[in-house]
């Protein structure tokens, strides 16, 4: 076994040097999955590094037999535990293949041939990319993506051949946006006055985001997607401009998201996604203010109708597409909404089935009628927040106070910092002009500019949760939903008077708490898997 492995990857020939010392394992393997009974002497000449994506790079001491304790470490381990650690340069920055190869095949070959290749190097098919490439998964053997992927790049038969590399950041020291709105942004971090008024603030009531980025040492993962479905999107602004795939709009039907203006009421024009998209992804010095999990990437989808058969395609969409986390700031607008069978199968899907099994996070807004979402005496039935495979989010205040306006109830399962307390939510509004119908030119959006400080209620409450949620997956996106979920509650910081929790710690109008992300992201670092 070569510990130097040359490699065309991308434009450019790279040379991998295998790490003599180091060996990286999964965050969240046991001692016991990583060590058998005879191995405690091995255990102890083991130190911890430093972390790369989702592995703990541990060192072997110098005086030990560092290639025997290697081999006895692999062979000990699960499969997909434990992985080789390479450096490209002698700057020593770590590589680790994460078990999956970019493929592409030359064109006109046989799906025999294309079996016989993937049979004969022991590996299976992840997914298929959306131009007929392959992400496959090493499924055994004495031989890492790395080394598989030499090997493949001299059959006759592939084009290209890339093992997928987890590396250290960019970031060489934490440093906060520089967004200019960032220090009205009192729901990311609230220091109990914005220039020097503290009117409607209480220090530390907010959702710990700023600490939680501090915490990660960044703003989230471009791997992680977070789906918001609205009504439109201004793909235009300089905040959501970016990042953004798998755009769908399922009233033209077409990639265009972008928001209608009402002619005949510019005030009530579709300008509510651009809000929630803000709140959610808004881009890292891209304009003005700046999204829960603003380095994640997004995908829009403009809904059409609220019936059955489109709904479920909205869902489709996201789960096709690959979202990890879905968020829905909308429901019917009736009283008493049964979510019918197929929808409900289709958030169902969503929620089990997605990101290969573990899962997408569905997140909902609870409503803004003050009134309990599941009294089915009363005729008071919101059957989306209310469906046990959502995240139902109800609204606090920027003094850590219920919002008056919020819906409550059994299902709520989190509360998230919103308006209702003196102090809004400022975030993106929809940019440019239209002319309305009388012929005067109107501003885009809610207000002039494009940006507004009044947003709020559980439409941004959830998407809030919703950046969050991706900030927990970035931290371990091994993650399935259901331990997402887990996070949340058990993260949650209690707000309000302690009366309002039942004996198991849940509160119909704030559920667990309110969400917090710094401490969500420090259990998901450290989360092992649930059995």
């Amino acid at each position: 076994m070569s510990d130097l492995v040359k490699l065309d990857y991308g434009a450019a020939s790279f040379e991998l040097r295998r790490s003599e010392r180091l060996i990286a394992a999964r965050s969240g393997a046991s001692q016991s999955e990583l060590f058998d009974v005879d191995m405690d002497r091995l255990r102890s000449r083991l130190r911890e590094h430093s972390r790369v994506g989702n592995y703990s790079l541990l060192e072997i001491e110098a005086d030990a037999q560092i290639a025997s304790a290697k081999g006895a470490i692999k062979r000990s381990a699960p499969p997909g535990t434990v992985a080789d650690v390479y450096h490209s340069s002698n700057d020593m920055v770590a590589f680790v293949p994460t078990g999956t190869i970019y493929l592409e095949f030359q064109r006109n070959v046989s799906d025999r041939s294309k079996r016989e290749l993937m049979s004969r190097h022991g590996l299976a098919e992840a997914r298929k990319e959306h131009d007929g490439a392959l992400t496959l998964r090493v499924t055994g053997g004495d031989k890492d993506a790395v080394e598989i992927s030499a090997a493949l790049q001299r059959e006759p038969i592939v084009k290209v051949a890339e093992p997928d590399l987890a590396t250290e950041g960019e970031l060489k020291g934490f440093v906060l946006p520089q967004d200019a709105l960032l220090g009205r942004q009192w729901h990311l971090e609230n220091l109990g006055q914005i220039d020097g008024d503290a009117v409607g603030l209480k220090a530390g009531a907010d959702a710990r985001v700023i600490a939680a980025w501090r915490l990660m040492q960044g703003f989230g993962s471009p791997d992680v997607l977070i789906g918001i479905i609205d009504d439109g999107f201004d793909l235009r602004h300089p905040d959501l401009s970016t990042r953004f795939v798998h755009a769908w709009d399922f009233k033209r039907n077409d990639s265009n998201v972008a928001p209608e203006p009402n002619p005949t009421s510019p005030t009530s024009g579709e300008w509510h996604g651009t809000a929630c998209a803000g709140v959610a992804v808004g881009a890292l010095n891209g304009g003005k203010a700046v999204g829960a999990a603003p380095a994640c990437s997004w995908i829009p989808v403009r809904w059409s109708v609220l019936e059955p058969i489109e709904i479920v395609k909205w869902f489709e969409h996201m789960l096709e597409n690959g979202a990890w986390v879905i968020s829905c700031s909308w429901g019917a607008r009736a009283r008493n909404y049964v979510l019918p069978t197929r929808i409900a199968k289709s958030i169902r899907r969503c929620a089990a089935e997605g990101r290969n099994g573990k899962g997408c996070v569905v997140v909902f807004a609870a409503g803004n009628e003050g009134r309990d979402i599941d009294d089915t005496a009363g005729g008071s039935v919101n059957g989306f927040a209310t469906n046990a495979d959502v995240i139902a989010v109800s609204a606090s205040t920027s003094l850590d106070e219920r919002a008056s306006y919020s819906n409550f109830g059994k299902q709520i399962w989190i509360c998230a910092p919103s308006s209702g307390g003196g102090r809004d939510i400022t975030t993106t509004d929809a940019t440019g002009e239209f002319v309305d119908a009388i012929g005067m030119t109107r501003p885009m959006g809610y207000v002039p500019g494009d940006y507004l400080d009044h947003f709020g209620k559980t439409s941004s409450a959830c998407p809030l949760v919703a950046g969050i949620c991706g900030l927990i997956l970035s931290a371990n996106p091994a993650l399935g939903a259901a331990e997402v979920r887990e996070i949340l509650k058990i993260t949650a910081r209690r707000i309000g008077d302690s009366s309002l929790y039942d004996a198991v710690g849940h509160s119909n109008f704030f559920g667990y708490g309110c969400v917090d992300a710094e401490a969500a992201v420090a259990e998901a670092k450290a989360w092992l898997p649930l059995a």
